[in-house]
This record gives structure tokens, sequence and C-alpha cells, in this order.
């Protein structure tokens, strides 16, 4: 299914006004498809209608038939008093105002599913780099551990380093005793 056609195109090609493309567009008669707050319609649909109208054109109308019986009188029965036609006026006016209204707030909740969308999008860019709880917990764990392992590694460094100091410094002090011994030894005999 292809969506080309936008309402003033198909209202050109039928031959109609874009107020019964809306028409059509409400009853179901054609479908639609909006993008980017622009309306598409079917080209199917289209031109089933255009096939449609083709073939009512080519049918004689009720009143080419009858047009000989169709006197002053019934002309003026079927107009209608300036009141009506008022009232008809200020009935499609103010129809014509909510369309305008409701098509306002349509406008405002696509600019909203819009933003809520984008929204949708930078929050799932921001789970796809995030750690599930469970993992952290688990890395938090594994951490903690090595972290005590390591602690322990440090304790047993530090005392092996304090008993290498103490050994070295006993190495010192027995060098010490020796180096007088010798020296003792060398000086008495002289």
């Amino acid at each position: 299914m292809w969506y080309t056609y936008t309402r003033e195109e198909a209202a050109e090609q039928l031959g109609v006004s874009t107020r019964t493309i809306d028409r059509y567009i409400k009853s179901g008669k054609v479908s639609y498809k909006k993008v980017a707050n622009k309306v598409y319609l079917n080209d199917d649909d289209i031109a089933s209608l255009a096939k449609d109208f083709q073939m009512v054109r080519q049918e004689p109308q009720r009143g080419e038939l009858y047009q000989d019986k169709i006197t002053t009188d019934t002309i003026t029965q079927l107009s209608l008093s300036p009141d009506v036609n008022a009232m008809i006026d200020a009935k499609i006016e103010r129809f014509f105002h909510v369309f305008a209204e409701k098509e306002k707030i349509i406008n405002e909740k696509d600019k909203m599913i819009f933003v809520l969308q984008q929204r949708i999008g930078e929050l799932e860019a921001k789970i796809k780099t995030m750690v599930a709880l469970p993992d952290y917990n688990a890395e938090k764990q594994a951490l903690v551990l090595e972290r005590q392992k390591l602690g322990d590694v440090i304790k047993t460094l530090e005392s092996e380093l304090k008993e290498e100091k103490t050994k070295n410094t006993i190495y010192i002090g027995m060098l010490l005793i020796v180096v007088t011994i010798i020296l003792f030894i060398v000086l008495s005999l002289r």
C-alpha cells in the first residue's frame, strides 16, 4: 500500500473539496498515514474513488430525466428561508471552529508524543550502558573479597618486612661486635 497523495492532491484528482476528503477519511472510505503532521492518503483508495466518481458522472442524473416536470413552484418549495440558511451557516461555522480546536489539540498531543519518544530513546540508550543490579552487587562483592585478600597479603608482607628488618638489625649488631673485637685484637697486638 502506498500513501503518496496529500489531501489537496486527492481533492484535485477527484474534483471535490478538501472537506469532502476529510469526511471520507473520517468515515473510513480512505485510509491515511500521518507523517510529521502531514496526512498522506492511500493511492488505491483514491483510485477506487476516482473510478466510482467516473461511473456516477456517466449515469444520467435525476434532473436530466425529469427536467420538464420541475416547475417554479417546486423550486420555491426546495429553497430555504433566510433563517434556516443562517442557522445552517452558524452550525457549519461552529463545526469548523470545533474542528480547528480539535486539530490544535491533536497537534499538541503529537508534539508531546514526539518529545516522549525522544525521551524513551534517551532512556533506552542509558539502559544499554547500565549494569543490572544483581550484576553490580556480584561485582561489588567480588571486589570486596579481593580487597580483603589484598589486605591480608599486605599484612603478611609487612610482618615479613619487620622480620627482615629485625634480622638485618641483629646482623649489623653482630657485625659491629665482630669488627670491634677484631679491632681490639689488632690494637692489643701492636
